[in-house]
């Protein structure tokens, strides 16, 4: 398959002191074929903000907020909910910083499965 569509989820929860990092590596992978949606569990803290920030700089990111379900029933949410159009679905977490080719060796290495 020829540049396949990607799908990034992402659960975040009162993670200022992290997400701008993690955000930012998702921003810079080599792969640019991707969506990331962000589902928010109502964040106290200036995450809502970041969210913002970066959904406005890139039309890539998109997020929305709810009730505090907590990350496991968050992603699920996500799963369920998030558009059906696409090759792959990767998963983040707000305090995670990935490789700038994480994507790319990820795609590659699911292409050759075949």
């Amino acid at each position: 398959m020829e540049n396949p569509k990607l799908c990034i989820l992402l659960a975040s929860y009162n993670g200022e002191k992290y997400i701008k990092e993690q955000l930012d590596s998702i921003i810079n992978q080599t792969y640019k074929n991707w969506k990331l949606v962000i589902r928010d569990d109502g964040s106290k803290d200036s995450t809502i903000k970041i969210l913002e920030d970066y959904s406005n700089k890139d039309s890539r990111v998109s997020w929305y907020t709810g009730e505090n379900l907590r990350s496991a029933k968050s992603f699920m949410h996500l799963l369920i909910h998030c558009e059906k159009f696409y090759d792959y679905y990767a998963f983040a977490d707000q305090d995670d910083v990935w490789d700038v080719d994480k994507l790319s060796v990820a795609i590659e290495s699911l292409e050759q499965q075949g």
